[in-house]
């Protein structure tokens, strides 16, 4: 029964890192990108390679201290970002204020204008689109397999996101379109492990219904284990390089998922296992029922 011991510590853990991740959220707030609240994005470069400080310096005379800078992954240029405000609609105009703050010509490499009422349908879309697949997620839980058991992958699938939103809202990270592809993904992998811990679950227990149900979890666990470690392993490998070399336009796509995978596969183990025994799950609830005998039978 030692595993059980560690699945309930680890269950304890769990719900102490949820409560300071909403505290988190709640606290610092969600750091919304101009995807939503709409805004201008300019990527420039400078003949010279002047230092950030030094920048950022002279464009907050300009633009005041809502203006975000950055250096680009090219030597030599920087990205630029600006609130909605109506001076700061033409990027032409902007580049202009640059020159002017830094006393240097400035070139226009690109830029991105996104309003503030496509912000507002951008968000309102994003937010649609998590409760959809919510949604469709737990129809199909409902559908598949006892409710125990999926009120408990649904009870995983919600520590995971709160978990990941806190870390987005302590580091700051910019909530765009990219950090809603990644909640999404995450949200489809954090069900993974545990339908696949849940379906060997409900096998062991057809086939020992006179075993208790923490040993049947804990053999169920420990069958799956070599594969969820294989599957979160190369999964991990992947999204790292994402994250290490994608540059900063993938960065919270990235962040988002690595994050997400890593609470995923903890949860699975953690969370959901732990969740549908003390819901009071037994062998009972998936036993078969016997067929009905025929009139006239011998």
């Amino acid at each position: 029964m030692k595993l059980t011991q560690v699945r309930y510590t680890s269950f304890a853990l769990s719900g102490l890192l949820t409560v300071l991740s909403l505290w988190a959220i709640a606290y610092y707030g969600l750091n919304l990108g101009i995807d939503f609240t709409g805004g201008i994005v300019i990527d420039f470069a400078l003949p010279s390679l002047a230092g950030s400080d030094t920048l950022l310096a002279a464009l907050h005379s300009q633009f005041g201290e809502l203006a975000t800078l950055t250096p680009s992954t090219t030597q030599g240029q920087w990205q630029l970002i600006l609130p909605h405000a109506p001076q700061w609609q033409d990027p032409q105009q902007v580049i202009a204020h640059i020159s002017s703050a830094i006393a240097m010509p400035v070139t226009l490499v690109q830029a991105n204008v996104v309003g503030p009422q496509v912000g507002q349908v951008l968000f309102e879309q994003g937010g649609l689109a998590l409760l959809v697949a919510s949604l469709a997620i737990m129809l199909y839980l409902a559908i598949r397999f006892e409710w125990r058991l999926a009120l408990a992958a649904i009870g995983a699938l919600v520590h995971d996101v709160t978990l990941t939103l806190g870390l987005l809202a302590i580091l700051a990270v910019p909530m765009d379109l990219n950090v809603i592809a990644g909640l999404l993904a995450v949200i489809g992998y954090s069900l993974n492990d545990s339908i696949v811990i849940g379906d060997r679950l409900r096998d062991v227990l057809r086939a020992k219904p006179n075993q208790c149900v923490y040993v049947s979890t804990n053999i169920a666990v420990c069958e799956t284990f070599s594969r969820t470690m294989i599957t979160a392993g190369t999964t991990l490998f992947t999204i790292g390089c994402l994250l290490v070399l994608g540059g900063d336009a993938l960065y919270g796509f990235a962040l988002t998922l690595f994050v997400g995978v890593l609470t995923g596969t903890w949860s699975s183990v953690a969370v959901a296992s732990c969740l549908q025994e003390m819901l009071g799950l037994s062998p009972a609830h998936y036993q078969r029922a016997p067929a009905p005998e025929r009139e006239g039978a011998y």
